[in-house]
């Protein structure tokens, strides 16, 4: 199996982190939910699904949930309400699609 020598190994002779593996220090609403400390992106997305589960957040098809995000219309697990108030503040809304999740978090982690 042949690797791809990328620009980082070339020069550093190792492997760079990826953008999940970068920690990065969350703030605000986001830092309510995960904790204030230094958190890789992979790790604040876990910790960001684990609220969303044991707050039963999550919507289903049973039920008919549906919602819009960028010209496309998500429905059932797809759906997240935002029924907490930590998730209220970091979302702004009701409810939001799951792909919105990670563009809405972005905004709160430097």
């Amino acid at each position: 199996m042949r690797h791809r020598i990328t620009y980082g190994r070339l020069l550093l002779g190792r492997n760079m982190p990826s953008a999940l593996q970068k920690k990065v220090q969350p703030t605000g609403p986001l830092a309510e939910i995960v904790g204030s400390k230094k958190l890789t992106r992979g790790e604040i997305t876990k910790k960001l699904w684990a609220h969303i589960k044991k707050n039963e957040l999550q919507g289903s098809l049973e039920d008919g949930d549906t919602c819009k995000y960028g010209g496309k219309t998500y429905k059932g697990g797809q759906v997240i309400f935002c029924e907490t108030d930590e998730m209220y503040d970091l979302c702004g809304k009701d409810k939001i699609a799951m792909t919105e999740l990670t563009a809405i978090a972005n905004k709160y982690m430097k």
